[in-house]
C-alpha cells in the first residue's frame, strides 16, 4: 500500500510570478485581508513608499484623467468636423453662381476666411509664376501639407502665410484625366498643416472644384 507524499512546504519556491498568479486567481484576497492593504508598501519615485490603496487611487485618477482627455479631442474633433462640413456646405451652394475662374477663386477664398480662418486660398494655373514649384511639392499622391520657403509663400499668397495645404484640381473621365490647377490653403500657424493630417476637406473640395471647372473651361 502506497503511503500518501506531504510535501515538504521548506522545498517550497515562492517567487513574485507564483504570487501574481495566485492573486489573479483569487481577486477577493485583499477583501478577505483588508489589512494588509495598508500594509504593503510600494515604492514611488518622487513621495517614497505609498501604500497599496494609495497607489491603487493614483492609477484610478490617471485612468480618469486619460478619459478626460480622450474626451476632449473627440469633441475637439467633433466641433472641427462640423466646421468642415459646414464650409463645404458654404461651398457646394456658392459655386453655383460662380460663371468665371476669378469669381469661383474668390468664392472659395471668402468661405475659407470666414469659417476655416485660413490666410487665402488660391487656385494657380500653369501660367502662374509658383505652379511649377507647388507642383513638384505634390508627389505621387496629388497633395501637400507642410511648410515651403517663405519666399515661395510670398509669391503664392498676398498675406503671411506660415504652412500651406495643396492638391491638385483634376477632372476625371473614363478615358482621360485633365489636371486643371493646384488648389492652395494658407494658414497663419506653421503647424496649421501637417503631413499626417487627414487630407478630407481639401480632396472634397478639389471634387468640388474640377466639377465647375468642366463646365467654365469649355
Amino acid at each position: 500500500m502506497s503511503k500518501l507524499v506531504t510535501p515538504n512546504l521548506d522545498d517550497l519556491v515562492l517567487d513574485a510570478d507564483l504570487v501574481k498568479e495566485y492573486l489573479e486567481q483569487n481577486l477577493d484576497f485583499f477583501a478577505k485581508y483588508p489589512e494588509l492593504v495598508n500594509q504593503l508598501q510600494i515604492t514611488h519615485v518622487s513621495r517614497g513608499a505609498v501604500s497599496l490603496l494609495e497607489k491603487r487611487q493614483e492609477m484610478q485618477r490617471a485612468k480618469i484623467t486619460q478619459l478626460e482627455e480622450e474626451l476632449t479631442t473627440l469633441i475637439g474633433n467633433a466641433r472641427v468636423n462640423e466646421v468642415i462640413f459646414k464650409a463645404i456646405s458654404e461651398i457646394y451652394i456658392a459655386l453655383v453662381g460662380c460663371d468665371s475662374i476669378q469669381q469661383l477663386e474668390d468664392t472659395v477664398n471668402k468661405i475659407c476666411q470666414e469659417h476655416l480662418y485660413l490666410v487665402q486660398f488660391r487656385l494657380l494655373q500653369p501660367q502662374d509664376e509658383a505652379y511649377l514649384h507647388l507642383q513638384a511639392k505634390l508627389g505621387d499622391r496629388g497633395t501637400y501639407l507642410g511648410r515651403v520657403s517663405q519666399e515661395l509663400m510670398e509669391v503664392v499668397f498676398d498675406e503671411k502665410a506660415q504652412s500651406i495645404a495643396l492638391i491638385e484640381v483634376v477632372h476625371e473621365s473614363e478615358d482621360t484625366e485633365e489636371i486643371f490647377g493646384i488648389a492652395a490653403f494658407g494658414a497663419k500657424d506653421a503647424d496649421h498643416f501637417q503631413p499626417q493630417m487627414d487630407t478630407f476637406f481639401i480632396r472634397e473640395l478639389a471634387r468640388l472644384l474640377s466639377r465647375h471647372f468642366v463646365h467654365l473651361v469649355r
